[in-house]
Formats: C-alpha cells, structure tokens, sequence
C-alpha cells in the first residue's frame, strides 16, 4: 500500500495533534509535517511537497483560505487540500479555492474517513480537483450536509500535566474563563484548555450547552438546582463533586428557564 504523505497546519497545538492522533489510525498516511502559521505552511509544504494538507481557515498570520491558493498556484503538482474550521459558514469559501473536502473542527472519525476516501480517489485518479460550475455546486451541497452533521463534538482536546486529552463533551459540566483560555470541569477533573471561552462554545452543542454568563458556559443536562439571586437573577447548582454554583446574568434567565422546561 503507497505511502500518504499528509501535512498539518494549524495555530492551535491541541488541534493538530487531535488530528494527527486520528490521522495516524489510517495504516497508509504518514504525517510528514506541521505549520503553525501561514508562513511556515508555505515554505514548509513548497520544500516537502506532501500528498494533502489538511489547513485550518483561522490562522494568526494569515487567511488560510489564500494560504491554500498560493499552494494551489505555485506548485506543479499541488497536494490535494483539505480545510478545517469551527464554523461551516466558510465552506462556500473553502470549496472556490477547489479543495477537495472541508471538515468541521473538532474532527470526527467518521468524517475523516469519508475525506480520506476521497482523497485517495484524487491520487489515484491523479488529477487536480478542478470542477465545473454545476460539479461545484453539487460537491457544495454534499459537503454543507456532512458540515451539518458534524456540528456536535465527539470529543474536545484538553491538557493536563502536560498531556493533550480527548474528552467526550457530554462529560463536562461547566466551563469558566479563567485568565485568557477557558477550563472545562467535569463531575471530579479540571482541565485547561488553549481556547477563549467563545471559541470554546463554538465546539460544543447549542442544544446541550448554554453561556449563562459573560465568564460561565454549562451542560445543561448536568444541572441539578436553580437557586434564585438577589435582584430577579440565580444561580444554579451544578452535579458536580464541588455542587459548584454557577452565576446566571438577568439578561438570559428568561431564555435560561425557558430551556430548563420552566
């Protein structure tokens, strides 16, 4: 079976190791590389020349976006591109630049064996993803479908003592800013994470989860008591080992009970 020489890039260490992690359960894919910013990719990827770079659309430096057009652009024979993103929105972006599939953070294995299968089909085929107005359309709409399904998280990358963990969402029930990066509490662990506490809520479930504060993001499945507060606002007590308590701002209680089943 031929090697597959795959590359990484992302700015957020977590994330490319997750996905290096799933990446490395396909027996044929060697990652041969990682970037953590456009620049890097650029000169990496030009000099290594790899079969396919899965690249992040939010990089520090860059539009990941025109990171993979200029690959596009300046190489012979090109790699097939993959982008990633927490948001679907940027797929209609992602597939004018003709990449070949567009994969919603954090991955799945599921969905990343459907993008492997069709990057092999590229390779062998040895063609560039070049589509015509109506092929692009239909691949659009294959892939926002696939987007749509993958918008739940299977798990979340998270560190402690120095080791990248994958945790299932459904295990945690609160997360807090704490500093610059959020940390995720589960009934008896803390973690820290690399993610502001909006990029975190991006990833996780709006039906499951709900920001009851500026600085407080909770399970709702994971909550055992609405105490009310001091002026119409409350708090509600988590099932966590701590029964920690968690401030509800006045401006969501309505919307708050709402999804409680009050």
């Amino acid at each position: 079976m031929p090697v597959l020489k795959v590359f990484i890039v992302d700015d957020e260490a977590p994330a490319r190791s997750e996905l290096r992690y799933l990446l490395e359960q396909f027996p044929e894919v060697s990652v041969i590389g990682e970037a953590s910013s456009g620049e890097e990719a650029i000169d990496s990827v030009l000099q290594i020349e790899p079969d396919a770079v899965f690249l992040d659309i939010h990089l520090q430096d860059r539009d990941g976006v025109d990171v993979g057009q200029e690959l596009l652009e300046s190489m012979v024979n090109p790699p097939v591109i993959i982008f990633a993103s927490a948001y679907e929105i940027h797929a209609v972006r992602a597939f004018e630049t003709d990449a070949i599939d567009y994969i919603v953070k954090p991955f799945s294995e599921l969905r990343l064996e459907k993008t492997m299968n069709r990057v092999r089909k590229m390779l062998r085929a040895n063609e560039a993803p070049v589509a015509t107005a109506p092929q692009l359309e239909e691949q659009l709409q294959t892939i926002l479908q696939n987007v749509l399904a993958d918008q739940q998280p299977r798990r979340v990358p998270v560190e402690k003592q120095g080791k990248i963990m994958l945790i299932d969402p459904n295990d945690i029930v609160y997360a807090t800013l704490e500093g610059r990066y959020a940390s995720i509490y589960t009934g008896n662990e803390q973690y820290a994470t690399s993610f502001s506490l909006q990029e975190l809520e991006s990833r996780l479930s709006p039906k499951q989860f709900f920001r009851t504060h500026r600085a407080y993001i909770v399970n709702l499945s994971k909550t055992a008591e609405l105490v009310p507060w001091f002026k119409g606002s409350i708090h509600l007590i988590m099932q966590d080992c701590r029964r920690t308590e968690i401030p509800v701002s006045r401006n969501v209680v309505k919307e708050l009970k709402k999804r409680l089943g009050f």
